[in-house]
């Protein structure tokens, strides 16, 4: 049982990568496909919410090597805030720039859309699913 529960435990600690990427960077990916359209989300009980339909996002790996990231319906962004330390996750295809913020949900099912002001990243991270 013991040896079971090890290996499950492994497989779920490295089927997570997670990346970086500098708030300048994020902003000009962003900005060159703005595409800011409503999708429809059945899990939701047909709510709709906003989406940038990214289909891509380069970032950096651990070791300092850049990458392309093919994000799914899991992937998120750790946006750390400067002035509290604290950090948000946001689905990765809900993040979108208005009016010199960051905004995005932290829940498609229930909502939370949450903002944060672009001088406030600190750093932001982005977590994915292998």
């Amino acid at each position: 049982m013991k040896k079971l529960l090890s290996i499950t435990l492994l497989i779920i600690a490295t089927s997570c990568s997670t990346y970086t990427i500098t708030k300048e960077s994020l902003l000009q990916q962003l900005d060159n496909s703005q595409s800011i359209s409503k999708t429809k989300n059945l899990a939701s009980l047909g709510t709709n919410y906003y989406s940038n339909h990214l289909s891509q996002i380069k970032c950096v790996d651990k070791n300092g090597n850049e990458k392309n990231v093919y994000p799914n319906k899991n992937t998120s962004f750790s946006i750390t805030n400067a002035i509290t330390g604290k950090s948000i996750s946001l689905y990765f295809d809900t993040v979108y720039i208005e009016n010199d913020s960051l905004k995005g949900l932290k829940s498609r099912i229930i909502g939370g859309k949450k903002s944060i002001a672009l001088k406030d990243v600190s750093s932001i991270a982005v977590k994915t699913e292998n």
